[in-house]
């Protein structure tokens, strides 16, 4: 009985340990992007290079490469995973969803989804990424919203055959809204109305990013009044320090969680672990001096920025104890994609 308990408590302490995956992104621009995707902290590296970075600094996912997936197959992303002792993250989503699509390129986009839900799948990977446009020029608010809701329609009955589920991410900042004619989702809760506007809550949630939720307005309870279930993917960073609010901070202009403190990362991390989230977490820092360095040094700096803000919000990972030395990184300039 002592041995079934002692077991037991082993098997508890591993899944509370591992229920926060934290996930280097290295290896995939998401679809319809140019360039670096602000996920991959300004570096896209090939994908067993990435898995050996993130072995290398103590990572435990990395997320999926389309391209590696297409040309290599599934049984050698799933070996690379398993020779760096690697679980699988997200990988992007790829359908030609939000509004400055037209029409047939969205019904064109699912072809290269399914085929990306299979190979994604077959890999081990069961959750992809992508965002909701805060604004338009052409749709007002109820035009655009019918438009994302009847493709959401769509794309639901596909993550539910492959067994997917998306997480979609509101673009918080005021300063994304300001050139267009019409405002459009940029809350959780506009999030919230398109999913079960699609019906589509039981393959559909949020790619949670904590500058979109600080500049959104949002505040802690908002995240205690969520289900688990509901959360895909985290993505943390801090706001710029200077004269801004969190009304007039810049979207692609941010520091490593915890260099300035501007977003409460404790307060935001602790809501999400209290709840009971569990799930891939990234650094997604937009940060020049970032990608002006090396990749190692880059991928070093934001796994010690990872660490430390998870020790700082109570959160256990799998090595706790290791201690994290200080830094600080001032972002001066606009990151440029390309």
């Amino acid at each position: 009985m002592e041995a079934v308990m002692e077991q037991a408590n082993t098997m508890i302490l591993k899944d509370k340990k591992r229920r926060w995956l934290r996930t280097l992104n290295v290896t995939d621009a998401p679809a319809h992007t140019e360039g670096p995707h602000c996920g991959s902290i300004g570096h896209v590296l090939p994908f067993p290079e990435s898995c050996a970075l993130a072995e290398k600094f103590g990572f435990d996912a990395v997320n999926a490469d389309r391209d590696f997936l297409k040309y290599h197959g599934p049984e050698s992303v799933r070996q690379l995973l398993k020779t760096h002792r690697l679980e699988p993250g997200v990988f992007a989503f790829s359908a030609a969803f939000n509004a400055h699509f037209s029409d047939t390129e969205f019904k064109q986009s699912l072809v290269t989804f399914k085929k990306d839900l299979s190979l994604a799948k077959q890999a081990g990977f069961d959750r992809c990424v992508g965002f909701v446009q805060p604004s338009s020029n052409p749709f007002t608010f109820h035009e655009h919203f019918t438009l994302l809701r009847r493709r959401l329609q769509r794309v639901k009955p596909l993550l539910k055959a492959y067994g997917v589920r998306l997480g979609l991410e509101f673009i918080g900042p005021t300063t994304m809204r300001l050139t267009h004619k019409f405002d459009f989702i940029h809350t959780i809760d506009g999030i919230r109305s398109l999913i079960a506007a699609a019906d589509a809550q039981s393959q559909v949630g949020f790619k949670f990013d904590s500058l979109h939720w600080y500049a959104s307005g949002a505040g802690l309870l908002d995240i205690e009044k969520m289900a688990p279930e509901e959360i895909i993917y985290v993505e943390i960073n801090d706001g710029l320090k200077g004269n801004y609010d969190r009304f007039t901070l810049p979207e692609f202009q941010r520091e490593l969680p915890g260099a300035t403190g501007v977003i409460d990362l404790d307060g935001m991390l602790g809501k999400l672990d209290a709840i009971g989230f569990s799930g891939p977490v990234v650094v997604e820092p937009w940060n020049e001096p970032l990608r002006n360095m090396p990749p190692s040094d880059a991928v070093r700096l934001v796994k010690e920025a990872l660490d430390r803000s998870l020790k700082s919000a109570g959160i256990e990972t799998t090595d706790s104890d290791v201690e994290m030395e200080s830094i600080t990184i001032i972002n001066k300039e606009p990151f440029k994609m390309g």
